[in-house]
């Protein structure tokens, strides 16, 4: 099979703009979905597959409406940084508080919120590659600087998909992009995560309050309920724990801790026996929020099925939230002199490999 990467107009949004949806192919006929809205990953398929791996919204109404990000990049600052404010320069800098009391995501004008330029290319070729910019102006959500961003995606035959984020700057500001991209191995409408078990590579975790903000603690995993250090059933754990920490969350939301080297590395796995996939997920970042779906419940995937609370999950690796506000936790100010760079890589493979 020929390797392609292809664009079709998705829709328009209400003051004109077009929405593109772009499919990448490999070799063996897998294919990844993505829109310019947002730079959203909306599908994953391999051949053995019954349906994608990855959720997605099938119309650009229901992707404009969705309040999940699905599948989206987000940022300036991905998760949540305290009461919207953080210290810089003897100055406090004011964010948009859009998940009272605290900002998150980047805020309504967020990179979510953006149709992103773009171009394709098939690198050598076999390599479909998908290239996102935008640019994020100065005091957009309260941010100082203007901030250009490039995301590169890639489709390697052995199933990888890639993410390469580059960002520059005029002035120093907090950046932290993730892709918010929503898992099932069982397939994105089987409405629940029995079977499928993760494994996390790492014993720390950030402590937070019944806000999901850091507390500033690293709490250590180990016989609590963000204990993964061995193969654990998603669904069992959040109904089986007593742990308040998942009550309060109402499920799993929760910041993993890494070594702050930006080496990449493996940052958790999780597979299913049933449908004999594992998928792995690495980045040289140094957190990674676990995410399980907790209020995903009535997001539209088209106008006739709606998801489940809990019929997915999340890897979504970054700095640690609320680190502008942190001095201990990992630096995450740019500026013009120090550009932004960070790699995100989700592997899919058969058990038996």
């Amino acid at each position: 099979m020929t390797a392609s990467i292809s664009e079709v107009v998705f829709g328009h949004l209400d003051d004109g703009t077009t929405v593109k949806r772009y499919t990448l192919r490999n070799q063996r006929g897998t294919e990844a979905v993505f829109a310019n809205l947002g730079a959203s990953w909306l599908g994953f398929k391999r051949p053995e597959d019954d349906e994608s791996l990855v959720l997605g919204c099938d119309t650009l109404d229901t992707l404009s409406s969705q309040m999940a990000f699905m599948g989206a990049t987000v940022g300036r600052f991905a998760n949540r940084i305290g009461q919207g404010q953080f210290q810089m320069n003897d100055q406090t800098h004011q964010l948009e508080v859009n998940l009272p009391p605290h900002h998150l995501h980047g805020g309504s004008s967020g990179l979510s919120h953006k149709v992103w330029d773009s171009h394709i290319t098939l690198v050598d070729d076999k390599i479909p590659t998908l290239t996102f910019r935008c640019h994020s102006e100065d005091g957009a959500s309260g941010y100082p600087g203007n901030l250009n961003i490039e995301v590169t995606i890639t489709l390697a035959d052995d199933d990888r998909v890639q993410f390469k984020y580059n960002a520059q700057t005029d002035a120093s500001t907090p950046i932290s992009l993730t892709n918010h991209a929503y898992f099932n191995l069982a397939g994105e409408s089987s409405g629940n995560l029995h079977g499928q078990e993760a494994r996390i590579d790492s014993e720390l975790f950030l402590e937070s309050d019944e806000t999901a903000l850091p507390t500033g603690q690293i709490v250590q995993a180990n016989g609590t309920g963000l204990d993964f250090s061995d193969w654990t059933d998603i669904a069992e754990r959040l109904s089986t724990s007593d742990d308040p920490r998942l009550e309060r969350a109402s499920g799993l939301d929760h910041c993993f801790c890494y070594a702050q080297d930006r080496t990449v590395r493996r940052l958790a796995s999780v597979r299913s026996k049933k449908q004999n996939v594992v998928l792995e997920c690495f980045s040289d970042l140094p957190g990674m929020q676990f995410y399980t779906g907790n209020f995903l419940g009535g997001t539209p995937k088209n106008d006739a099925y709606k998801y489940n609370q809990h019929g997915a999950f999340c890897l979504e690796p970054g700095f640690w939230p609320d680190s502008p506000n942190h001095s201990d936790f990992p630096d995450c100010f740019f500026n013009e002199n120090s550009p932004y760079s960070a790699i995100i890589e989700y592997s899919f493979k058969t058990m038996d490999e």
